[in-house]
């Protein structure tokens, strides 16, 4: 088996990441890192007696691994996983990539330098709902593909503590957080560039990042494409809601996903297909399978490479600085 470690304990660790890993028949967790004495000691009552750090470094050069995840803050990213591909180790690194075009590619061409693999995981690659429909085009039953919209509208971190919001917002909110996933999308979608990105936004104070925003775009090969993502959605409702909807339209067919209610239907020069699509997982060992078969065969299989997440963080770096140019 190949042996991983992984750097931060926090969220998503906690739901993806460590209980992906130790379910995995590819992959043995072969430490941790965390600086919170509490969190590593949560992670040893539940996972046994798996050697912990609180200081990254610590565990690099003291543990024999094969590769390292790094689910951290995103102003960390960069120094942690150029540490880990100086050290030989292949690593997954959590989007957003990091906190400035500069620090991608870093990482990019410490990957390079170093003949090492850096994936960045993104749902959009890992998700059963993109990859189905990553498959319908892939058949050119759409023909050459034209739009491409992905809205995704919710509560988020709202529904968390106050200091969670914060933080997330001060990192550049739902456009750094949430619809970096969508401008990787819409690449790997259509195998294009983003030439020109325009948004608009709704910023509300004390926060100067958009709480929901709205960008559309124009790629190398003329799809054009609208990338929406908000944190308004149902905001101080009863109950909690989300819009999600995604649209490919080709000069063939086109395809449709929208939740609620879950559906996918898919429209094409033979026929016309619904069928019911819930399952919205993040699939998390999908990521570590192909993570997997990626070490393995010495090349990325099927996930985001550090060059995609270097062009999906300037995606949405650019949509950023549109939307709050808008309130100057």
């Amino acid at each position: 088996m190949l042996k991983i470690g992984v750097i931060g304990c926090g969220t998503v660790s906690s739901y993806g990441h460590l209980p992906t890993i130790t379910a995995s028949t590819d992959w043995e967790l072969a430490a941790v890192v965390d600086q919170s004495e509490s969190r590593l000691e949560t992670v040893r009552s539940k996972y046994g007696a798996i050697p912990t750090f609180t200081n990254y470094k610590d565990m690099l050069q003291s543990t024999e691994l094969d590769a390292v995840t790094v689910a951290t803050h995103i102003d960390t990213h960069c120094q942690m996983t150029c540490d880990a591909l100086n050290q030989n180790l292949h690593v997954l690194c959590e989007k957003p990539m990091a906190k400035s075009l500069n620090e991608c590619q870093k990482m990019v061409d410490t990957a390079q330098e170093k003949n090492r693999l850096l994936a960045i995981n993104f749902n959009t690659r890992s998700g059963s709902i993109y990859r189905e429909i990553k498959r319908i085009i892939d058949t050119g039953d759409l023909g050459a593909l034209r739009v491409i919209r992905i809205v995704f509208d919710w509560s988020c971190h709202q529904w968390h503590p106050p200091e969670r919001l914060e933080a997330f917002m001060n990192e550049g909110g739902p456009i750094i957080d949430s619809a970096v996933h969508f401008f990787e999308g819409a690449r790997w979608f259509s195998g294009q560039e983003f030439v020109h990105i325009d948004a608009h936004g709704v910023a509300l104070d004390p926060y100067e990042a958009p709480q929901h925003a709205i960008s559309t775009c124009t790629m190398t090969g003329n799809v054009i494409a609208l990338i929406e993502a908000g944190w308004l959605y149902c905001k101080r409702t009863k109950d909690q809601a989300a819009l999600f909807r995604i649209d490919v339209i080709g000069d063939k067919g086109t395809v449709s996903y929208d939740s609620p209610p879950g559906v996918l239907r898919l429209y094409t020069q033979e026929t016309t297909e619904e069928r019911p699509f819930t399952d919205l997982s993040k699939h998390f060992e999908t990521v570590y399978d192909l993570f997997a078969q990626s070490v393995h065969k010495g090349e990325l299989v099927e996930l985001a490479s550090g060059y995609d997440g270097l062009k999906a963080t300037e995606a949405a770096f650019q949509a950023l600085t549109s939307a709050k140019r808008k309130f100057v």
